[in-house]
């Protein structure tokens, strides 16, 4: 039996259906195929199989609609729908870290106010650096059992701290992890909107600070609606007030 308020819960479900009326829903069968699609593209085996700049093309060159940091903010067609896996638009390239200039061949590093020109070798260990932390959260949520308490939620958040420093704060790691775990992961990639839609159902936010702090608790709403993560929060959209994953 749910644990939600009753009213609550009908109004997710309404939600829900309003959603799969419009089409606006992606069915069990699509999701499948659009996380195997990413898999076998940026999958944590494509990414340990590559190094050197063909590695550093593959991750971080926006102007390459076959690059991982593309796929995540950009692409959106038939193949993989990719906001319907939770937006990270907005913001300059800076928050991959990395980016290359457009229009030349120059890598930048840093924020926009203290931004570093740097070499290509340079942008090359960067990048191993950020597949290695990637393959490092792989590892981790893998190891995860289902359901994970608040606390087992609490320790990844930990453990990927320590084993992802870089890269465990920001939205497109997140996004990355969510699209392989999707069982394990919401894909709210915002920390205070996982929290303000957990308080809208009447959900008081596990403590502790993090991205990946209150990911059970949208593992069990799922669980107990009976739908996939990705249909939870797109009714958890609907209803409280941001229909668009942008």
């Amino acid at each position: 039996m749910s644990h939600l308020d009753p009213r609550i819960e009908k109004s997710l479900s309404d939600a829900h259906t309003a959603l799969a009326a419009r089409g606006e829903l992606l069915t069990e069968e699509r999701l499948t195929a659009s996380y195997a699609r990413f898999r076998t593209r940026f999958g944590p085996d494509v990414l340990a199989s590559m190094d050197g700049v063909a590695l550093l093309n593959l991750m971080h060159t926006h102007g390459n609609k076959e690059s991982l940091v593309y796929w995540l903010e950009f692409k959106n067609d038939d193949e993989f729908p990719g906001p319907s896996f939770g937006s990270i638009a907005g913001g300059s390239a800076h928050k991959f870290g990395i980016f290359r200039r457009r229009g030349t061949e120059q890598w930048v590093s840093g924020s926009p106010k203290s931004e570093q020109t740097i070499t290509e070798g340079q942008a090359v260990d960067i990048a191993r650096k950020h597949r290695d932390q990637l393959l490092a959260g792989v590892r981790l949520l893998g190891e995860m059992r289902l359901p994970g308490s608040d606390a087992e939620y609490l320790q990844l958040q930990s453990d990927l701290e320590r084993q992802a420093a870089d890269i465990v704060g920001v939205a497109w790691a997140h996004k990355y992890w969510s699209l392989l775990f999707p069982d394990k992961l919401d894909d709210f990639h915002n920390e205070r909107w996982q929290r303000y839609n957990l308080l809208k159902v009447l959900e008081t936010p596990p403590t502790g600070d993090g991205l990946y702090v209150c990911a059970g608790r949208f593992v069990r709403l799922a669980r107990e609606m009976a739908w996939p993560i990705n249909q939870l929060t797109a009714a958890l959209n609907e209803r409280n007030g941001q229909p668009s994953r942008y």
